[in-house]
């Protein structure tokens, strides 16, 4: 995956939590690509839920801050994703990092640059900027 300006929201502090994010992403793929996968999905995982606390409170701060009318749904879309990254976290610690676990969690990854990141951050910081 590439950064891109089409993936912007306008804010530095945000962008560069984003570009992080698609840096991992593309650390996992390599990984998975060298057959490294297994050893480095726990990384993954105890990135994405550190990076989850971070930048969603980053971003909900931005949000009260510009009071942005979509906050509540923003908010829900980020607490529904941390359960889903739990939930997912916990079922590779049950089961192990079996093939299954994996492209879950490389779909689950680049998926949230798609249709998170791409949309719903881009509407947020789109708002953001109609306030300055």
């Amino acid at each position: 995956m590439k950064w891109t300006e089409s993936l912007s929201v306008g804010n530095d502090y945000i962008d560069e939590q984003h570009k992080e994010w698609i840096r991992r992403i593309n650390d996992l793929l390599e990984a998975y690509n060298q057959k490294r996968g297994k050893e480095k999905v726990g990384e993954a995982m105890e990135f994405v839920k550190e990076y989850t606390v971070t930048h969603f409170g980053a971003e909900q701060e931005l949000m009260k801050k510009y009071k942005y009318p979509e906050y509540e749904i923003h908010k829900q879309i980020h607490d529904n994703f941390i359960k889903e990254v739990n939930e997912l976290d916990e079922k590779i610690k049950k089961e192990g990092p079996t093939l299954t676990n994996l492209m879950t969690v490389n779909r689950t990854l680049v998926d949230w640059v798609l249709n998170h990141i791409s949309k719903v951050d881009k509407k947020l910081g789109e708002y953001i900027k109609s306030q300055m």
